[in-house]
């Protein structure tokens, strides 16, 4: 009995051996079979410096100072490893001892810190080669995090998760899944970072006919915010939304010539500003033949978003023709219907274009002219209208134009990305008027970053209860000396005529001219000089401008694998009904080289400032950048440094960083 009840246990361990071998697949049997067995092993060691320092100054007294060195050395460890097989489970587990020592220095304090932290990071994916993968993981890291063009903090960043699929062997429609936490802190000396947030994405997929595709996505994101500048103060937020997508695209025809785009999609938002959308687009393209197409497209929008409803269906359609050699035309009719909170707009229009090419002795000449009719009515019940969260980005001291006209200046609110803080006029941002365009533009000693992107919530005048007609003729003659040279005369004019009712606003018609040209030659020895350069008088009823630009560079190729790149911008723009007028100078100077085997060194030095507007600004950026690298060893270094003045004040900023590397 006993050698019979051995028998058995052997044969059913081998039943089970050969049934778990059979779920693999062929071509991974090569794999060596084994309880646990440890594939490969990589570490690394790095070791930094790093330092900080921001300087401020009004009128030309020194008001706050910051500087942070840092020393860190880092150790990390991965592995990758399997139980049994491969394709059954495989590990990719990991850790990092990092040891952070910094100093914080100001006007009034100083102080140190020292740091021991620990990172590690594990995946499992399990059976990856079958039609049924299914992954978890887990990372902990404390990146040393760059902010904007020269700033730096220690970031906590965990984040753990799942990723499922069911893929179209066993299913008819893929399916895959995927959720995720994702957790980041830290602090540095413009930014605090504490977020919090939890996704989860579901999809289904189907691929069918010839080139035939479809797709469901549902998807649901939380974020919990405590995260801004330490010079504010910071109201913790929690946004909520869900999204459902379903997108398609089908192919028509014997020799596919038609193809339809469907894209529908439906999102809310629980928290300010409260939202809700549907929104439909579909597209059909047809091609008739090698020189004709046509396109067919109606979007449709149905929102709310706080006290706000948009309701807009928009149909357009048009054709185009091309003999790929001289002639290019095309053609297209515009309808639209729009029904918002207190505002109705009806628009009727068509466009239209035509590109004629000819050959000459030298180059070729290109005539081009293109216009639109549009027939406009619109019923207002309200005198203004309210835009939440226009995304803009600010860059250095650089004017940004808000997307609507006639703002109500007193109406905007200016926040960072996670509405966890407001930002204060003419301390973090000044708002400029040109004619009827409103501009926002970041002052440099405030709390928003260089490079970062705010939300602006805005009123703007709605016009009231009118209906006017738009033309527009614009004409081109461009002459194109080679591939390299061109010069060209522009011809625009847009004329608004009311035909009914009395606008609150005035309309605008547009006038002008432009005259330019531009150049990109190759000389002997690899030199390269080019430019551009153009006029551009601008007639309008409310803000005529005269505008002058010019910039121009050269390459020059030296010795020892060196490159020197020189340019210089010249902008001047006349604004006839406002002090912002524009008076730019700007250079550059760009030096790339190989000074030694396996070296690489890159330095620039750029200078701008603009002394047109009501606040003079100037900006100095220099950066220098060093690289070396010998098989498994390497050094890299990075210094910034930069000036920023606007009006009486200064801001100075060093940002070093200096890595030494090895891998084993």
């Amino acid at each position: 009995m006993k050698q019979s009840a051995n028998i058995l246990c052997v044969t059913a361990t081998r039943r089970w051996g050969i049934i778990l071998l059979c779920l693999l697949a062929t071509d991974v049997m090569a794999a060596e079979i084994d309880t646990f067995r440890v594939t490969d092993v990589e570490s690394e060691l790095a070791l930094r410096y790093l330092y900080d320092e921001q300087t401020f100054y009004s009128s030309g007294i020194k008001t706050q100072q910051d500087i942070r060195p840092t020393f860190q050395e880092e150790l990390t460890v991965d592995t990758k490893s399997y139980v049994y097989h491969p394709n059954l489970l495989s590990l990719d587990l990991g850790a990092s001892f990092l040891l952070d020592q910094s100093r914080v220095e100001t006007l009034s304090d100083e102080n140190s810190n020292n740091e021991k932290l620990l990172g590690y990071n594990a995946r499992l994916d399990f059976v990856k080669n079958k039609p049924y993968p299914a992954s978890v993981y887990y990372t902990k890291s404390n990146p040393s995090v760059s902010l904007g063009v020269g700033g730096r903090f220690l970031l906590e960043n965990t984040r753990y998760g799942v990723d499922m699929a069911l893929l179209k062997e066993i299913v008819p429609v893929q399916i895959t899944f995927n959720a995720y936490r994702q957790s980041a802190s830290g602090e540095g000396f413009e930014q605090i970072t504490d977020d919090v947030i939890d996704h989860t994405n579901l999809r289904f997929y189907r691929a069918y006919g010839r080139g035939n595709s479809a797709q469901l996505t549902y998807q649901t994101n939380q974020r919990d915010s405590r995260s801004g500048s330490p010079g504010l103060a910071i109201q913790e937020r929690t946004t909520s939304n869900t999204s459902t997508f379903f997108d398609s695209k089908n192919i028509f025809g014997n020799n596919s010539q038609l193809q339809l785009i469907t894209n529908v999609a439906y999102t809310t938002q629980k928290e300010f500003p409260r939202r809700e959308e549907l929104r439909a687009y579909p597209i059909l393209n047809w091609q008739h033949n090698d020189r004709i197409n046509s396109f067919y497209r109606f979007l449709y929008t149905d929102s709310d978003e706080e006290s706000q409803k948009i309701n807009q269906k928009l149909f357009t359609s048009g054709f185009g023709y091309s003999d790929h050699d001289r002639i290019y035309g095309s053609a297209d009719i515009r309808i639209e219907d729009s029904k918002n909170t207190g505002v109705d707009y009806q628009s009727r229009g068509a466009s239209y274009q035509i590109n004629y090419t000819l050959p000459v002795n030298i180059g070729a000449i290109t005539a081009s002219y293109n216009g639109a009719v549009d027939y406009r009515d619109q019923t207002a019940e309200t005198a203004v209208f309210k835009v939440y969260g226009e995304e803009q980005t600010l860059t250095g001291t650089t004017q940004v134009n808000l997307s609507r006209q006639f703002i109500v200046d007193q109406t905007i609110d200016v926040s960072n990305i996670s509405r966890t803080q407001i930002y204060i006029e003419n301390l973090d941002y000044r708002i400029l008027r040109v004619g009827s365009t409103t501009q926002i533009q970041r002052i440099s000693t405030g709390r928003i970053q260089d490079g970062q992107v705010v939300l602006v919530d805005y009123d703007y005048q709605t016009g009231g209860t009118f209906a006017y007609n738009l033309v527009n003729n614009n004409a081109q003659l461009q002459w194109n000396l080679s591939s390299r040279y061109e010069l060209y005369i522009r011809y625009n004019d847009s004329q608004q005529k009311l035909r009914e009712g009395n606008p609150t606003i005035p309309l605008n018609s547009i006038n002008s001219y432009t005259y330019g040209g531009r150049a990109d030659e190759q000389l002997l020895n690899g030199i390269n000089l080019g430019g551009q350069a153009y006029i551009q008088d601008h007639n309008e009823d409310i803000n005529p401008f005269l505008l002058h630009y010019l910039d121009a560079y050269i390459d020059l190729p030296l010795p020892q694998l060196t490159k020197l790149r020189l340019s210089t911008r010249r902008q001047l723009i006349d604004n006839e009904n406002s002090e912002e007028d524009v008076d730019l100078t700007a250079y550059l100077f760009r030096l790339q080289a190989r000074p030694w085997l396996r070296t690489q060194m890159n330095y620039e030095y750029s200078y701008e400032t603009d002394v047109g507007g009501t606040l003079k600004r100037e900006l100095r950026i220099q950066r220098f950048q060093f690289r070396w690298a010998f098989r498994q060893l390497s050094l890299s270094a990075n210094a910034y440094y930069t000036q920023e003045r606007q009006g009486s004040t200064d801001r100075d900023r060093w940002s070093i960083r200096a890595t030494l590397m090895r891998a084993f």
